[in-house]
């Protein structure tokens, strides 16, 4: 188990500042963000925010898709920290899917992870075609889906650095890989979607992610904090 220092370790940031601006999948509508309370007239800034909470980097709880499954909430605080994370290259096209054949070759080094994080390359499309980001990623079949499943027994969460899981193109074949990550009694798993992904990432060696706590909500935008 990694130990931490007792000076604050180098830490990258994993997740991006909430932006009305940013692309979101398409049935996500834009947060708002308006003054309640002025400076100038109240003496102190207040701001109204109305926002999804599946925008921007946010984390799926089991509840996103299942029935009785857990809410963000109802993880613990140590289950947020992930000492073993493993970053894997993917090179899979706009509206195409991740399948097992590509998971394979990497299942040594996936069995060891707590902490799986899927580098599409997407961040850089995320800043020069928001569109295509939005509406064109690639996704994750069922199959992949349920081969991480099988063959990494000790896997708590599951990050990408595409809006969703899903293929939006592809949504009806892929929605239910939400599902198969997600599902079953009491299950314990978090799907981390929209990741900032593109640093260099060879010496990371802990992530610990910072939900919004709203009482009663399946899911909740997130910062992500990553250790080197």
């Amino acid at each position: 188990m990694n130990s931490f220092p007792e000076q604050p370790a180098p830490t990258i940031l994993l997740s991006y500042p909430l932006h009305p601006g940013d692309p979101l999948p398409p049935a996500i509508p834009a947060p708002r963000l308006e003054p309640f309370l002025t400076l100038e007239r109240d003496g102190a800034r207040v701001y109204r925010l109305e926002v999804a909470n599946h925008s921007g980097t946010h984390a799926d709880a089991p509840a996103h898709v299942i029935a009785d499954g857990l809410r963000i909430e109802e993880f613990r605080p140590e289950e947020l920290l992930f000492r073993r994370p493993v970053v894997l290259e993917v090179q899979v096209p706009d509206e195409c899917l991740l399948e097992p054949v590509d998971l394979q070759p990497h299942a040594a080094v996936m069995g060891r992870a707590d902490l799986l994080l899927l580098r599409f390359g997407y961040g850089a499309v995320r800043t020069y075609d928001p569109a295509r980001y939005s509406s064109r990623c690639p996704g994750l079949s069922v199959a992949a889906a349920d081969y991480l499943r099988e063959t990494c027994p000790g896997l708590r969460a599951l990050g990408m650095d595409v809006p969703s899981i899903a293929c939006i193109a592809q949504l009806e074949r892929t929605m239910p890989a939400h599902h198969a990550l997600l599902g079953g009694a009491g299950r314990r798993f978090l799907i981390i979607e929209d990741m900032r992904l593109d640093a260099d990432l060879g010496a990371l060696r802990a992530v610990f992610l910072a939900p919004w706590l709203v009482a009663g909500v399946d899911s909740a935008p997130c910062a992500v904090y990553g250790f080197v």
